[in-house]
């Protein structure tokens, strides 16, 4: 009876512990006439909303938990890369991305085709013209779009790689260029490698939307087009790319929960417990942990933008409950985030260092 009792309570008080969280589910796709395609139905069997709508089913969300999202056509004019870093920038409520921040908690953006005619690889003299398509000058772009979002913390961003062109509306250095562009922000920029930039920030992600439709010469393959002119997406790319937006973008959110609120969902079939004490914190905090089975245990420190700053455990551990001192005097004040992971579950808790 007490073990039911005790379950009860527990469940109770993780349930209204999770309704307090800010939860990242909702928001807005702002695209012109691509994203339009992709979101449907484009003559498509699938679309954007009738991936959301599986998506709940598969993962029992329902009311306040489920993910949603709106579309509008952005920007009037165009959405090329400049006219993204010119809005992301401006300080306006209104012509700016504040507009968007406080009634979406997911804001997904992207450019259309005319990104990727990409015309050479530039140097840093293009800056000065923000309108010409280099490599360098879509670098220079995205940092600071990125910069931006990273300053938003409360919101949850996915950028979408560079849209690609038919072989008919470009040509092959184009499409190169787009290729390595494209790849430098997957691989090398969210990836966190990239010297300038440094740690990539965990409430943005980068939709690779251009290596899942084009060939290995950074074409758009005629399977996925209009015609071998038009380099709208077709009814094929729609059908696939649909449930990859959905699954890559709201499992991204729905992880950042975790890194914003401080807790991951609950497994119930693999209830851990994590807690330090005191936090805030000036130099030493208890790091408590449970665990119901023998497993492998990682407890890491991450600091704000996600990077790995201390590895405290890394081991098996039995079933059973266990504590570690953590001694913060190397560390900067801020918040930090204390992770503990097993091979079955994920808890991640906010810890404030105040020297």
């Amino acid at each position: 009876m007490k073990r039911i009792l005790l379950l009860l309570v527990l469940s109770f008080l993780v349930q209204n512990y999770l309704s307090s969280q800010t939860l990242f589910r909702s928001g807005i796709f702002l695209h012109h006439s691509t994203g339009a395609n992709i979101w449907g139905p484009n003559g498509a069997s699938t679309t954007i909303p009738v991936q959301m709508t599986n998506y709940n089913t598969a993962h029992s969300y329902t009311g306040g938990n489920a993910v949603t999202m709106s579309e509008e056509w952005w920007a009037p004019s165009d959405n090329e890369w400049s006219t993204q870093h010119t809005f992301f920038e401006d300080p306006s409520l209104i012509t700016g991305i504040g507009y968007y921040l406080l009634t979406n908690n997911v804001i997904v953006i992207k450019s259309c085709f005319p990104s990727s005619a990409i015309e050479s690889i530039g140097q840093a003299s293009d800056t000065l013209t923000p309108t010409y398509k280099s490599i360098y000058n879509y670098k220079w772009h995205w940092r600071h779009i990125i910069k931006v979002m990273q300053e938003h913390s409360n919101n949850f961003f996915a950028i979408w790689t560079n849209a690609p062109l038919v072989a008919g509306a470009t040509n092959a250095t184009e499409a190169m260029n787009s290729h390595r562009f494209c790849k430098w922000a997957k691989d090398t920029l969210a990836a966190g490698l990239d010297p300038i930039f440094g740690a990539f920030p965990p409430n943005v992600y980068v939709f690779d939307f251009f290596h899942k439709l084009t060939d290995a010469n950074g074409f758009l393959m005629s399977q996925y087009a209009m015609s071998g002119s038009d380099s709208h997406p077709n009814t094929a790319a729609t059908n696939l790319v649909a449930p990859q937006f959905v699954q890559e973008i709201f499992n991204a959110a729905i992880a950042y929960e975790a890194i914003h609120n401080g807790i991951n969902e609950i497994n119930n079939d693999n209830i851990l417990v994590l807690e330090n004490t005191p936090n805030p914190f000036s130099e030493y905090t208890n790091i408590s942990f449970s665990i119901p089975q023998q497993t492998k245990v990682q407890l890491s420190i991450y600091n704000l933008n996600g990077v790995l700053v201390k590895q405290l455990l890394d081991e098996v551990k039995p079933k059973g409950l266990f504590a570690i001192t953590f001694n913060s005097n190397e560390f900067e004040n801020g918040t930090y985030f204390c992770q503990l992971k097993t091979n079955k579950t994920t808890i991640t808790k906010k810890m404030l260092i105040v020297h």
